[in-house]
């Protein structure tokens, strides 16, 4: 890990703009001498513990704290399997944009990637055109992996240009907004109608933000630069989109995203102004938003909030008596298609990694039903010994998390009723549009995003702006994709 982190210190700056050619990828990723058999290394067969020794390299975050549900199942498989120890590199891989790949790009470029990566997987597509990850098409036939347990909607996304797989899809989840019901009764809004339209959220933001203090804000109703308030679903619920079905055009200033925009920057100055809501967040009661317990949210200073259905994880553990509902985004106008959207992670492994059979056995154990029961169960046992509540996330396997929201019933309602509403929410949901340069596309529409509900622009010159960005990055990575 020493020589890859200097190395990605080194590189850094050249990874950052995302530009790795094919053939430089490749190369960087060839096999090297002394570091264990090819694929298909000497020995693999159906008994993993009577396979020769390997050491495996397995980038991903590293836990906030000293053991985390990924430590434990590394853990657990190692204990299993000694001769086919995982080594956990912890590189901050998961993250969104140029910025947060550039760790991953740069220890490709040095020559010395992990095996394996856990990665933001709507970022696939773009790395699959750089020739970084293995099609892991042929291992799943050959071992019969039923890739039908995976939710269908998120399938594209593990998926490249060509059609194959290259991740193994590890978690979803979609967006729901949540509400405090005290809150609601104190201003006399019925603690159990959450806002179900754009009109009804602005109305109810407004209504629940309390002026006054320092910086002229006490408590937002509602903040769009706070939670998964990303411009992508007001865009997406307007009837925009931010680049072309053949993938080779962005579209950031199609009028309805135009649209949407505008209404969020509208947002912000009708619930006290970008200037109080930056106030609120760096010099009032927001200077000490932390995750986990310090979240505005849970510390009532927040109101509302878009949040994942996974969000229930650090309500149940920090607050788990806190009066809450939960419910789908609201709609653009009474009466559209219900909307949300889903994210989520998975397992890639570098093309070139000589230990493709071992990393593939690690995959496929780390989505199975006993991957999973090691991390809930350790997730369980940290939460108990805190005197706290767990409630599991999506592992984007329908049946699986069926069997998983029955077994860990809190028995509290509010937290039990989450499940209920994420799981055929999924039937609402969608994706972002899978892009060659998806870092790019991702970091453009958070620009205008800022720039637009900052007011340090209109949204429309925003919107332009960013897809001269966005456009030419597209322009580049065709320009080098596979012919």
């Amino acid at each position: 890990m020493t020589a890859a982190r200097n190395a990605v210190s080194r590189r850094r700056a050249l990874a950052a703009g995302g530009a790795i050619g094919l053939g430089a990828a490749g190369a960087a990723c060839a096999p090297q001498s002394g570091t264990g058999a090819p694929a298909g290394e000497s020995g693999a067969g159906t008994d993993l513990s009577k396979r020769p020794p390997v050491s495996l390299e397995f980038w991903g975050d590293p836990p906030q704290t000293g053991s985390s549900a990924r430590t434990d199942q590394i853990d657990a498989w190692n204990a299993k399997y000694p001769n086919l120890k995982v080594t956990f590199g912890t590189a901050r891989t998961t993250g969104q944009g140029v910025e947060a790949v550039a760790a991953i790009l740069a220890a490709v470029a040095a020559g010395n990637p992990p095996d394996l990566v856990d990665f933001d997987r709507f970022q696939t597509t773009a790395f699959t055109v750089k020739g970084v990850w293995l099609a892991l098409d042929d291992l799943m036939k050959r071992d019969k992996f039923d890739s039908g347990r995976f939710a269908p909607l998120i399938v594209p996304e593990a998926k490249g240009l060509d059609g194959k797989w290259y991740a193994m899809i590890r978690s979803t989840d979609n967006r729901l907004i949540y509400w405090n019901k005290e809150l609601f009764q104190e201003v006399g809004l019925d603690p159990e109608k959450p806002p179900a339209t754009w009109d009804e959220l602005r109305q109810f933001a407004i209504r629940l933000t309390k002026r006054g203090g320092p910086t002229g804000i006490e408590r937002f109703g509602f903040l769009t630069e706070f939670g998964q308030a990303h411009y992508h679903i007001f865009a997406w619920q307007s009837g925009g989109s931010f680049q072309s079905p053949d993938g080779k055009k962005a579209t950031l200033p199609l009028g309805p995203n135009q649209e949407a925009l505008q209404w969020m920057a509208d947002l912000v100055k009708d619930t006290g102004g970008w200037e109080s809501a930056e106030s609120f967040r760096t010099s009032g009661p927001g200077a000490n938003w932390a995750p986990g317990a310090q979240n505005p949210f849970l510390l009532n200073q927040v109101a509302m909030v878009y949040q994942t259905n996974n969000f229930i994880t650090d309500i149940a553990r920090f607050r788990a008596d806190m009066k809450f509902g939960a419910a789908q985004p609201p709609l653009k106008k009474a009466g559209d298609k219900p909307l949300t959207w889903s994210g989520g992670f998975g397992y890639n492994m570098i093309k070139d990694s000589k230990k493709q059979d071992t990393a593939w056995e690690f995959m496929k154990w780390l989505v199975s039903e006993e991957g999973w029961s090691v991390a809930s169960e350790g997730d369980l046992g940290r939460a108990k010994a805190l005197g706290n509540t767990f409630v599991p996330g999506m592992s984007g396997q329908p049946e699986l998390d069926k069997k998983f929201f029955d077994k860990y019933k809190t028995g509290v309602p509010a937290l039990d009723k989450v499940p209920e509403i994420a799981v055929p929410l999924m039937q609402y949901s969608r994706v972002r549009e899978p892009s060659i340069a998806a870092q790019n596309l991702w970091d453009g529409i958070k620009a205008a995003q800022k720039e637009g509900v900052s007011a340090a622009k209109s949204p429309r010159q925003a919107l332009e702006d960013n897809q001269a960005l966005v456009q030419k990055a597209l322009d580049e990575a065709w320009a080098n994709a596979p012919k």
